[in-house]
């Protein structure tokens, strides 16, 4: 069943014990607590990492022409300033 808790973990990788347990017991039928589940993951090296995303503005295009513009002048001569916003998505999870 390991081989079966790492293909979720990799199709998921923000999946929860909890949801681990769940599709264990539907799909398999087998019952699994929860610190089990956690002790062979840990055994796995597959650990609580913190969920990220990219921007969905970046443009590796967009990058790569402003770096060929601008890269050759030195960091310390450039500011960067930022517009004020909010986000609305601060209530999902950063960590899976």
């Amino acid at each position: 069943e390991i081989d079966f808790i790492k293909a979720l973990v990799n199709e998921n990788p923000v999946v929860f014990l909890d949801e681990i347990q769940a599709e264990l017991e539907e799909s398999r039928g087998i019952h699994v607590s929860l610190a089990t589940l956690s002790r062979t993951l840990h055994q796995l090296s597959i650990t609580n990492k913190k969920v990220s995303k990219a921007a969905l503005e970046r443009n590796q295009l967009l990058r790569a022409t402003w770096l060929a513009e601008w890269g050759d002048v030195p960091v310390e001569y450039l500011v960067w300033i930022d517009e004020s916003s909010v986000d609305d998505l601060t209530n999902q999870r950063r960590r899976g």
